[in-house]
């Protein structure tokens, strides 16, 4: 059965137009965008990761055939072992470009400066829960890690990689936050690195848990906010000067 996710599409980011619960197929591929990969090339890319991102949220990996994906993509075996190599090579496409969309949003957002997260700064920390919390417990996020788990003895490689692109990025950009806004006397924080850890933890809790045993069963947006809030809340208690 499909995963469902949250049951009301997640919208986050610091000017409140997050890109959580946005559609895949509205991505672009970085990767493919190269001299010898022209606009059909890279269509038939999008269309393929397109085809096996929605299959492994549907299917799992395991279940999930290179025939199913060019069944419902179209396209040829030779692009997609030209491209990918093999199935294990699609996922790892899969999950950077995941990872990629994830955090473009908080890179515009430390773009903006300490200046213009300081200004409002349990609502500009909410929203930034709200989008950690909002995507793990997104169908594709569950799904990678439902794979990575299963599969990750297998495939070591990639979900080494996926930590280096993912969540390291993700305590990297945190950290960051947290030095500049406690420079700037905005809070008391000793380890911005370990609050980084903290915080996500703190907004996260046990939904990521819930999502991963019980896939079928959403959570509704009401209770991500609520948990998000209260989480930003006691952080900032114990972080403000």
């Amino acid at each position: 059965m499909p995963d469902k996710g949250a049951s009301t599409p997640f919208h986050g980011g610091i000017a409140g137009g997050g890109i959580a619960g946005a559609g895949i197929a509205s991505l672009g591929i970085n990767s493919f965008d190269t001299p010898g990969c022209g606009p059909r090339g890279q269509a038939r890319c999008r269309a393929l990761l397109d085809a096996a991102a929605a299959l492994f949220v549907e299917k799992g990996f395991a279940l999930t055939s290179l025939s199913d994906i060019l069944r419902q993509a179209g396209g040829s075996r030779t692009t997609l072992y030209e491209h990918f190599g093999d199935k294990e090579g699609l996922f790892r496409a899969v999950m950077e470009r995941h990872c990629d969309r994830v955090l473009e949003e908080m890179s515009a957002m430390h773009a903006a400066g300490p200046a213009a997260m300081a200004e409002e700064l349990e609502e500009n920390l909410y929203r930034v829960g709200l989008h950690i919390a909002g995507t793990l417990t997104m169908p594709e996020t569950t799904a990678i890690l439902r794979i990575l788990v299963s599969e990750g003895g297998r495939i070591p490689d990639i979900a080494q990689a996926f930590f280096q692109v993912g969540p390291e990025k993700t305590i990297g950009w945190l950290a960051d936050c947290f030095r500049e806004l406690s420079e700037a006397g905005r809070l008391r924080i000793d380890d911005p690195e370990g609050a980084a850890h903290a915080f996500i933890g703190m907004v996260v809790g046990d939904l990521l848990t819930k999502r991963l045993i019980l896939p079928d069963e959403p959570v509704s947006m009401e209770e991500l906010e609520r948990y998000v809030r209260q989480s930003v809340r006691l952080f900032l208690a114990g972080t403000r000067p």
